[in-house]
C-alpha cells in the first residue's frame, strides 16, 4: 500500500545513488536549513562547517570526522557543525576532489612525476596493496607517496581556500538569518501584546 507504484529498476537505483534526486542544489539548500537550525553564534556555526568542509579534501577518508572535530575546536567551532561539513566528501564528490588535489600537487612538484604516471602508477598500487596485505606498512608508505604525497599537498592547500570562503560565506548568511529571525520574533511579541491588549480593554477608573 505504501510501496512505490512503479518499481524501480536497477539503472534507476545506480543513477540515484550516483547522482541525488534533489540535485546538489538541493544538497546545498539542505545544508543551510540544517546549519540554521543549529543553535550558536554565526561563528560557531560557521567554523564548524568550514573545517569539516576543509579536512574532505584530504586523502584520509577514515580520519575525516576525527580531522574536522579537531579543527572545529581549534576555530572554537561546532563539533556537530563539522560532522555535518565532511559530508562536502561523498562518493560523489571524492574522485573529482581527489583527481584536482593530485593535478596540483603534481604541479607543484610533488612527488615522483614517472612513477605518478601511466602504468607505473598501477604498478605502484598494486605495491601498495601488497604491502598492506604483508603487514609491511613502512614500505606501503614509500610506494604510496608518489600519489598520496601529490593529493595530500594539493588537497590541504584547497581545503585552506574552501575553509576560507565557507567561513566567510556562512557566517555572513547566518547573520543576516539570525537578524531576520529575530525582528520576526520580536514582531510576533509586539502583535500577540497588542492583542492581549485589545481583549482586555482599557481598565475602568474607580468611582
Amino acid at each position: 500500500m505504501l510501496g512505490r507504484r512503479i518499481p524501480r529498476s536497477r539503472l534507476d537505483f545506480v543513477k540515484s545513488w550516483l547522482w541525488p534526486q534533489r540535485g546538489f542544489g538541493g544538497i546545498v539548500r539542505y545544508f543551510k536549513s540544517r546549519l540554521a537550525r543549529m543553535k550558536g553564534s554565526p561563528h560557531y556555526l560557521a567554523a564548524g562547517f568550514a573545517s569539516g568542509a576543509a579536512v574532505s579534501f584530504l586523502p584520509l577518508p577514515g580520519l575525516h570526522f576525527v580531522l574536522g572535530g579537531i579543527l572545529a575546536f581549534a576555530a572554537r567551532g561546532s563539533l556537530i557543525a563539522s560532522a555535518l561539513g565532511t559530508a562536502i566528501g561523498n562518493p560523489w564528490t571524492f574522485p573529482f576532489i581527489w583527481l584536482g588535489a593530485f593535478r596540483l600537487g603534481r604541479w607543484l612538484g610533488i612527488g615522483d612525476g614517472d612513477a605518478a604516471n601511466g602504468v607505473r602508477l598501477g604498478e605502484r598500487l598494486e605495491g601498495v596493496v601488497a604491502d598492506i596485505m604483508d603487514g609491511r606498512f613502512k614500505a606501503a608508505a614509500v610506494d604510496s607517496w608518489p600519489f598520496l604525497g601529490p593529493t595530500f599537498v594539493g588537497g590541504a592547500l584547497i581545503g585552506a581556500v574552501i575553509w576560507a570562503v565557507a567561513y566567510f560565506a556562512l557566517r555572513h548568511a547566518l547573520s543576516r538569518h539570525q537578524i531576520r529571525r529575530q525582528a520576526q520574533k520580536a514582531a510576533g511579541r509586539a502583535r500577540w501584546r497588542a492583542a492581549a491588549a485589545a481583549l482586555t480593554g482599557p481598565k475602568e477608573g474607580k468611582a
